[in-house]
Parts: structure tokens; C-alpha cells; sequence
């Protein structure tokens, strides 16, 4: 469901470090993430190579990087390996071997074509490059006698059941996602400078994306809930502060309605929706984390509090299953949460669950079959709190997690289910409106 928070970006040697709250109107309590491109995103093509081992003397530098893949698949583009001097120049005559081999190896992959190549004019290429074990963060490693080596970005190594989408046109973070009659909707979100009052509608079919109707209040870190047919945005944050706004969008007649209020202004928080009843979970407000849990009837126009959840957290998931709603991950003061609790709407009551496997705020969650998925979001790594690619699985009659493989790209992002394809919308680092596309029942 719905899945962001707002972003804003400072660039800096390179790394692109985003200042996260939820809620964050230009000060206060708030996460700190660094985007180093290769380190905290999970990598791509392109871009200037790394070094290895210090730059005094001959070197090596990846000119074009490794991407993300399919396991078995060769790596495009083809990876470009130059040969500098100790000044940083490229050595135009050089005709040295350069070998590529794999540094990190998480998925215990196999790398396979020509791993050896004599460099022309300087450069090695390497165009037929395949891994055949998926994994998260893989990493390679190029060296030449004579020269200091040097190390790729990392990447993925996905599942075929992984396919890419058309992207989101409007690119911005802490946008909310529901769906509606197959058609997926990415409402909000902050972008060009500003909150934003953008929506922008997916179909699967066509693999297009259409503008609808602006919502009436810009915002962002907003929590969506879809109930017969009518599109609910939820709180969040603009300038203004936190809010307790609530509009209900209708996609027929392609217009917006405003309705009433929650008791508690926040942002950070989630949706789930259970037998027509709009639960409204977690978050962030001025008071701090919240436990805060809030439930909306449509027809009556009301809101009625719950039964706080055990753990106070804000930038959760939220997913439904069988009239059980769970709330995944997060964070708090702690950091990344890897917590798991289930709301019964009936008796009123939380129950705690398996955790994940691993800790992640501002992961997204889709429900596919009755299983629940957790893709992406952010963990701590070595340089602080990076985005991910990871996918685990819930399945709540054995109160389980199985890790899949990584998704293709890093990051965190909205997620909607259309027809048992999970439908992933990036918000993150590098890969700012990139739509991914999972199919559960093809993975191996």
C-alpha cells in the first residue's frame, strides 16, 4: 500500500544525502539517509569507476559500471574497465589484461563469459558477463598487473520475475499508492521544490500513466486506503505542519471530496482497510512517535480510536489479510524496526508477530494470495541508515518470513497489487519514479 516519506536533497562529493522526517517541515525530529550511488542504492550502470587500494601509481577505474540483472542474464551495458596513470589519465596505448571477478558474492553466484580481456586503446570491455545466483549487493573487482585494482558499485541480481514498467512521469518522494478496478494511483508526494498535489494513474493493460484531478491539499508522507471504489488520502505533512486532512477521491467522476478529519494529526503513518472500515496506524507527529491507531467509516463520515498499537513507530507498511491487519517495520528512536504486529478489528486487540528478517523503515507491502510481501525500504548499513532491494515474504498461518530475492532496484517506493502482480513505484536515491513489476507465482 501506500509507502514514502518526504525527502530533501543536498548534494554533496558526489552522494546524494537526504534528510527524511516524517513530517519534516524544515526542522525538528527527523531520519538522516545517505545516498552514496553504488553504496546506498544497490548500485547501477554508469557513472566514474572506483578505485582500490589508494591512487598513487598506475590504476584501474570502472567507466562503465555493472547494473542490476537477471540471474543468468548478460550484464548491459557491457562493463568498461579503463587503464589511467598515476595522474588519473587514461594510458591510450595500453593493451594490458584486465580480469573481473566477484568481491561480494551474497547470493554464492558463479560468474560466467570471457572474465579476461586485453584493454584496446586503453579500456577493457567486458560484454558477456552473466551471474547466475540472485543476490543483493553483489560487487566485482577488476585487476591488471602493474596497477592498483578497483571496485564496481554493487549491484542485484534478480529474479526474472522481475520486469521493468513505464516510469512515473511526475518523479517525487512521499507520494501515496492505492488501487481502484485495476488501475494503480500515486497521489502527493514531494517534488520540484515543494509538496505536491499531483495524481497520476497506472494501468497495467497499457502500461501508461495518466493525470487525474489534483488532490485539493498538497502534501506528502501520506497514508492511502481504498474503500468501494473511493480513493482516501490521509494525513501528512506540509508546511503547514502535520495534518489531520482527509480527501476522498472519486476515479469515475475523477474528483475530490473532503472528509473528516482524524482526532490526531500525523504523518509517517499507514492504511489498512478491513470490512470497509478505514484504519489509520502509527506515525509521526509533534508529540513523537506514535502508537496511535484510528479507524474511518466512510458512510458514517466518523472516526473512532483504537487500541494503540504496542510499539510507537512511523514510517511503517501496513498490510490486510483475512481481516487481520499487520503493521510492518518502521522506525522510532531506536532506528529501522524489524517489529510485527497484527490489529483484530473484531476483539480490538495486537498481537505481536514474527519479525522480519530484516530491520527496514519505509519499506511498502503488497498482499498477493494471502501472503504478504515487504519489498524494499531502508536498513543501517557501514554508512548509516541505505536504501535496500530486499523482498521477504510473510506467511501468517505459519507466522513465517522467507527471504526472496532482491527486487532491481534499491530504495523505497509505493507499492499496488493488480491482478497477483505487485507493482512497485521507486522513490528513492537513483531511481527516482522507476516502476518495477514482481510476479510471486514465477518465482523459483
Amino acid at each position: 500500500m501506500r509507502r514514502g516519506t518526504l525527502l530533501l536533497i543536498f548534494w554533496c562529493a558526489g552522494c546524494d544525502l537526504s534528510i527524511s522526517g516524517p513530517g519534516f517541515t524544515g526542522g525538528g525530529s527527523g531520519d538522516c539517509f545517505l545516498y552514496c550511488p553504488g553504496i546506498g542504492d544497490g548500485g547501477g550502470g554508469g557513472g566514474g569507476g572506483g578505485g582500490g587500494g589508494g591512487t598513487s601509481g598506475p590504476r584501474l577505474s570502472f567507466s562503465v559500471q555493472p547494473s542490476s540483472t537477471a540471474d543468468g542474464s548478460i550484464v548491459t551495458p557491457a562493463i568498461q574497465v579503463r587503464l589511467l596513470d598515476a595522474s588519473g589519465q587514461l594510458v591510450v596505448g595500453a593493451t594490458d589484461n584486465v580480469a573481473i571477478t566477484i568481491s561480494s558474492n551474497p547470493g554464492g553466484g558463479t560468474l560466467s563469459g570471457t572474465t579476461s580481456r586485453a584493454a584496446v586503446g586503453g579500456v577493457a570491455t567486458f560484454a558477456n558477463l552473466s551471474i547466475d545466483k540472485r543476490g543483493e549487493r553483489y560487487g566485482l573487482a577488476a585487476t591488471a598487473k602493474g596497477y592498483v585494482s578497483a571496485s564496481s558499485v554493487v549491484f542485484n541480481v534478480f529474479c526474472p520475475c522481475w520486469s521493468l514498467r513505464a516510469p512515473m512521469p511526475i518523479a517525487r518522494y512521499g507520494f501515496g499508492v492505492g488501487v481502484v478496478n485495476g488501475i494503480l494511483y500515486a497521489l502527493g508526494g514531494y517534488g520540484g521544490g515543494g509538496w505536491t498535489t499531483t495524481v497520476e494513474a497506472y494501468s497495467p493493460m497499457s502500461n501508461t500513466w495518466t493525470t487525474k484531478a489534483p488532490m485539493p491539499t498538497a502534501r506528502a508522507s501520506l497514508g492511502v486506503g481504498v474503500v468501494n471504489g473511493i480513493l482516501y488520502a490521509v494525513g501528512g505533512s506540509n508546511s503547514s505542519g502535520y495534518l489531520a486532512t482527509v480527501e476522498a477521491f472519486d476515479p469515475v467522476a475523477n474528483t475530490w471530496t473532503t472528509k473528516a478529519p482524524m482526532p490526531t494529526a500525523r504523518a509517517g503513518l499507514d492504511v489498512g482497510v478491513v470490512s470497509g472500515i478505514l484504519y489509520a496506524v502509527g506515525g509521526f507527529s509533534s508529540s513523537g512517535y506514535l502508537a496511535t491507531a484510528e479507524a474511518y467509516d466512510p458512510v458514517a463520515n466518523t472516526w473512532t480510536t483504537k487500541a494503540p498499537m504496542p510499539t510507537p513507530r512511523s514510517l511503517l507498511a501496513v498490510g490486510v489479510v483475512n481481516g487481520i491487519l499487520y503493521a510492518v517495520g518502521g522506525s522510532n528512536s531506536i532506528g529501522p524496526l524489524a517489529t510485527v504486529e497484527a490489529y483484530d478489528p473484531v476483539a480490538n486487540t495486537w498481537t505481536t508477530k514474527a519479525p522480519t528478517p530484516t530491520p527496514r523503515s519505509l519499506l511498502a507491502v503488497g498482499v498477493v494470495s494471502g501472503i504478504l510481501y515487504g519489498v524494499g525500504g531502508h536498513t543501517i548499513g557501514l554508512l548509516g541508515t541505505v536504501g535496500v532491494a530486499t523482498v521477504e515474504s510473510y506467511d501468517p498461518v505459519a507466522n513465517a518470513w522467507t527471504t526472496k530475492g532482491p527486487m532491481p532496484t534499491a530504495g523505497s517506493g509505493g507499492v499496488g497489487v493488480v491482478d497477483g502482480i505487485l507493482y512497485s513505484v521507486q522513490t528513492g536515491g537513483n531511481s527516482l519514479g522507476t516502476l518495477e513489476a514482481y510476479d510471486p507465482a514465477q518465482e523459483p
